[in-house]
Parts: C-alpha cells; sequence; structure tokens
C-alpha cells in the first residue's frame, strides 16, 4: 500500500517540515477532524466559514501522525508547511494519479443533468470489468474530488470522477487535478445561471473539463444537445458522440417504457446491436446508458457485460428514484427526486410522473435556485410543460414556485407552501391510495424531508 512521508509530500506540494517532523508515514488523508482516524494525515484547509488550523490541536489528540499546515501557523508538531493548504491538496491527489496510479483510466464526467447518475452507473458497469472507484455522495468539487483521488485503492483500473461547477474556472482545476484519458460531457442547459451571462458561457466552462486531458484522450458529447456542434467544434479530440441523432456514435434505436423499467436498444458505431434493460422510469435515465455505453467503447471493452451489469443499477437516492411507499395506511408511487433542481431537470422529472397512466399524478415541486434573473420566466414555463404531461396536481414550494401557482388552472392548483415543513405538516391533506408522488425541488428547499414522511420499500 502506499504510504505518504514527508519526502513525498514535499515532493508533491514543494512543502518543508519543520524540525520536529520525525513521523515515518500514513496511509490516509483527511480534512475533517470530525472523522480523522489514528495515522492520518490531516491537511488543515480555511474555508470562508472555518480554519482548519483551529483545529490542529484536536487533529492530533484522536491520533494524527503530521499534518499539512499554511506559512504563519507552524506549533512545536510534526508539521509540512506550505503556502497555500488547499493548493497542496490539489497537488497531492495530483500527484497520486501521476505517480501510483498510473495503469488506471481515468474518466472525468460533467454536465447539467444526469452526472451523478452516469456517474454511479458507469461505476456499477465498469465493476465488472475490473476495480472502479467513485466520488462517493456528490465529492464533486475542489474539496471532494482530490480526495476522492487519493482513497483510491492502487489497484485501481478505473477512476470515475464527477466534477461539479458553480462558475467559470472550476473545472479547468479539477481537470488540472485528474488528467483524464475521457471525458464525458452529458449536456449543456440552465443552471448555476446567476453565475453565467449566458448558457453559451456554460457550455464553454463545460469545455474546460478539456484543460488537464490527455494528448490521446477522448470526448464524450451528447450528440441530441443543442451545443453539440458548438462543443465538438471547440474539442482538439477524438469525440464519440451518443443520442437519439442516427449520426450518433453510440445511437438509440428503441425506447419501451415498462412499469419497473426501460428497454432499450442500442446501435454501436460497428453496426452492433445490444438490447438492455434499466431498472429506472423516465427517458433522460437512458441517456446516461448511452453515456455509460460511449464510455465503455471508447475504453475497447467487450460490450457484452453491458445488459447484465445494467440489471444491477440502483438510481442514486434523491436522483430519481421510484419506490413503493406508504403515507398513513395509504400505499403510493414514491418519485423521489429531492436532491436537486434546475429547469431541465425539473421537465424531465415531470415528463417521468407523466409516464404513468391509470393513477393520480401529484408534483410537490419546490423552487429551482441559482438561476438569477430568469428565475420567474423559467418557473412560469413549467405551466405549458406540467398540462401536456396531464399531471393531475400540483404542490407548490417558495417564492419562485408561487409564480407558478397563480397561473395553474383550477383543476390542478394544489395549494401553496412557504417551505417544505409546511407542506410535509399537510401530507394528510394531500396523499391518497394509489397516487404516484414527484418530490422534486432545489438542494435549499429541503424536500428532502418531504420524502422522510413515507415508509419506504427499498
Amino acid at each position: 500500500m502506499f504510504k505518504w512521508n514527508a519526502n513525498n509530500i514535499i515532493d508533491a506540494t514543494g512543502g518543508r517540515k519543520v524540525d520536529s517532523c520525525n513521523w515515518v508515514h500514513s496511509s490516509n488523508i483527511s480534512t475533517d477532524t470530525r472523522s480523522i482516524k489514528e495515522g492520518d494525515v490531516f491537511i488543515a484547509l480555511k474555508g470562508e466559514n472555518f480554519d482548519g488550523h483551529d483545529f490542529l490541536h484536536e487533529a492530533f489528540l484522536k491520533g494524527a501522525a503530521a499534518a499539512v499546515v499554511s506559512e504563519g501557523k507552524c506549533r512545536n508538531l510534526p508539521l509540512i508547511v506550505v503556502q497555500d493548504t488547499l493548493k497542496a491538496l490539489h497537488d497531492m491527489a495530483s500527484y497520486y494519479i501521476r505517480n501510483v496510479l498510473v495503469n488506471a483510466k481515468i474518466i472525468a464526467i460533467t454536465g447539467i443533468v444526469g452526472k451523478t447518475t452516469t456517474k454511479d452507473m458507469l461505476h456499477t458497469v465498469l465493476s465488472q470489468y475490473g476495480v472502479s472507484h467513485v466520488n462517493e455522495g456528490n465529492l464533486n468539487n475542489n474539496i471532494g474530488l482530490p480526495l476522492t483521488v487519493l482513497k483510491a485503492p492502487e489497484s485501481c483500473q478505473y477512476l470515475i470522477l464527477e466534477m461539479g461547477m458553480n462558475k467559470a474556472g472550476e473545472i479547468k482545476e479539477l481537470s488540472k487535478i485528474s488528467n483524464p484519458d475521457i471525458a464525458v460531457i452529458i449536456n449543456v442547459e440552465p443552471a448555476h445561471v446567476e453565475n453565467f451571462s449566458s448558457l453559451l458561457d456554460i457550455a464553454q466552462a463545460k469545455l474546460e473539463v478539456l484543460y488537464g486531458m490527455k494528448n490521446n484522450g477522448t470526448l464524450v458529447l451528447n450528440r441530441d444537445n443543442k451545443y453539440y456542434d458548438y462543443l465538438s467544434s471547440r474539442a482538439d479530440r477524438d469525440i464519440i458522440s451518443f443520442g437519439k441523432d442516427r449520426s450518433a456514435t453510440v445511437h438509440l434505436l428503441d425506447l419501451i417504457r415498462n412499469d419497473s423499467r426501460l428497454d432499450l436498444k442500442i446501435r454501436l458505431n460497428n453496426n452492433l446491436i445490444i438490447d438492455c434493460s434499466l431498472p429506472a422510469q423516465g427517458e433522460h435515465f437512458a441517456y446516461s446508458v448511452l453515456a455509460v455505453a460511449a464510455v465503455v467503447q471508447s475504453l475497447g471493452l467487450d460490450l457484452s457485460k453491458l445488459p447484465l451489469a445494467l440489471k444491477n443499477f440502483s438510481v442514486t437516492k434523491g436522483r430519481g428514484s421510484v419506490h413503493k411507499a406508504e403515507y398513513n395506511g395509504k400505499s403510493v408511487y414514491l418519485i423521489d427526486d429531492s436532491y436537486n433542481a434546475n429547469p431541465a431537470s425539473m421537465k424531465a422529472a415531470i415528463r417521468a410522473l407523466g409516464t404513468y397512466f391509470n393513477r393520480r399524478k401529484v408534483a410537490l415541486l419546490g423552487d429551482m435556485l441559482e438561476l438569477g434573473n430568469e428565475s420567474v420566466a423559467f418557473h412560469t414555463e413549467l405551466l405549458d410543460f406540467i398540462a401536456e404531461c396531464g399531471v393531475s396536481k400540483v404542490y407548490t414550494v417558495g417564492k419562485f414556485m408561487l409564480e407558478l401557482h397563480r397561473l395553474l388552472p383550477s383543476n390542478i392548483k394544489g395549494t401553496h407552501f412557504n417551505d417544505s415543513n409546511q407542506l410535509k405538516s399537510d401530507l394528510a391533506n394531500i396523499v391518497q391510495s394509489n397516487d404516484v408522488i414527484l418530490v422534486k425541488g432545489s438542494r435549499g428547499m429541503k424536500m428532502d424531508l418531504i420524502v422522510q414522511r413515507f415508509i419506504v420499500e427499498y
């Protein structure tokens, strides 16, 4: 097992050790004293609302072997001193990839809708071919991604890294750390638009994933996304595309929805046709399957294992997972899409709700946040889409969803609530037996509190 010591940390970061830094080695890196274990190296990060240097004493009381600290923070402890501890974390992750994970294929995944599902699905599939390692949960930012890298086993053959962003420049840094062999841009859609002047700027920010990519790397793109031409024309890389478009490298020939699964027929660029099923509802999940197939093909792997691997996949909690559930003795189907929301993912979730027949379709919708000056417009434009999908009743939460609530026709207009706690308290007046209930909203709206009130069969 690879061991960190003063010498290789200094090689990675350009730091220096203090005189008392005579520890031998450590196998684990930690940035949080709440979860630190004996023998860990503690990196004292500093953020807007915290400073890890304030917890140095606690870290060593819990058994830290050494700590990486910033200049001017020296104490009589086993320390490596650097100019910037966040940069040191990035440098250590980059060092680990280039010196330890030398045989691993690095796959970077970004996009607006579906990147977490695609990441988890790809991990399920690639685990059938070898040792695969992936971000846990949403550890996809400038702290979570390098920590994910540093936890990868030396035997790792496939390192799958989801890359998130809120503003320009963030994916560039993540790509620089990870040096990807393959990059996947799932789509470009409105999200975090308050930090961008246009969707074109978002597309350009997604292209930052190429910044650290190997020269012989491959870019995987959604052929159906309206920014495909823009992205492909600016990528000096081999491109594999996926989608319904006939020209896509990985082409969706047919999609059949069943009560508990999607059945897909996919054509690859060598005219090989594969049939597979996914235990999920919603057409948007099909795009994750296509992206995964594109990556597997790019890696030169035998796709015969893909159908069996997909049968073992389960949708990530809060990302559109469907459950049989119960509330006050009433049996329902619960679509838990409570983790987050933007205009594209909201429409995808409503479309998935609309695929259920012979049941009352109920949408519990919270605000979509970080949409800037277009917030009201993005919410009110859901009106026609809700009608097209045959939603039976819509209950809304938040100041932006209030604008949609005011426009809803009386036959589908439910109650409006200021926050999710109010809605949660009124569930008894909302839920009916045999309902299909969608719960969806941005993370800040805490729509997951509503899901927690249901007894869910996992």
